[in-house]
């Protein structure tokens, strides 16, 4: 049997401990190091996940746009395309803007569109409520494009009306304000000054819808 001297054991035991300390210490480094790696790379899986998901709803969610019809005392008439929501006055400047000839006081800028409607811009001085194949700008489009819906309509507007002067044209909006919208459109009889034989004379050229 080999033996050592006692420097040739020490020796040896060192060199061992040494081993034994090495393999030891990658050990538990690789342990602690593990832990962090993985939940880094689940961190940054997760992130990426919701940056895709995010992407996804972005591009399922598609902008509705309408397309509506402008002609009249405009620049540019024709069709424009616009996104659902817009006014009118958008309409009138994706054609170009009003002409100096066009009657701004009749039209209301405010009113929003609807899809497939037609807009007509009106000269000044011209008597829409009486021309029977024209669409009025003030009118909703469709089977009433030629009467005023009382429940949208502007002061302006409402004085194109047979009878209706600034004055009743003012009572009608206080009402709306006051009321709430026309049901039918004989209830503007219920507001102070139109009687049976004005309404009448008005009933033709008026919608609620």
């Amino acid at each position: 049997m080999m033996e050592f001297t006692k420097r040739e054991r020490i020796i040896l035991v060192t060199f061992i401990a040494i081993i034994v300390l090495f393999l030891t210490g990658r050990y538990f480094i690789g342990s602690f190091n593990k832990p962090q790696v993985t939940i880094q790379n689940e961190a940054l899986n997760q992130k990426l996940q919701d940056e895709s998901e995010s992407m996804d709803q972005q591009d399922d969610v598609e902008e509705k746009m309408i397309a509506v019809d402008i002609v009249g005392e405009v620049a540019n008439p024709g069709l424009v395309i616009l996104k659902e929501g817009a006014r009118i006055i958008d309409a009138i400047e994706a054609a170009g803007g009003m002409l100096v000839s066009a009657d701004r006081r009749r039209v209301n800028l405010a009113r929003i569109l609807k899809d497939e409607e037609q807009i007509y811009v009106p000269k000044i001085g011209e008597n829409i409520a009486n021309e029977e194949n024209r669409d009025d700008i003030v009118s909703q489009g469709g089977s009433n494009s030629r009467k005023v819906n009382i429940n949208q309509a502007s002061a302006a507007e409402l004085e194109t009306l047979n009878g209706i002067g600034e004055a009743l044209a003012g009572r009608i909006i206080q009402y709306r304000a006051e009321k709430g919208e026309f049901k039918d459109i004989k209830d503007i009889m219920k507001v102070s000054g139109i009687g049976e034989k004005k309404f009448e004379g008005l009933k033709d050229q008026i919608t609620v819808k």
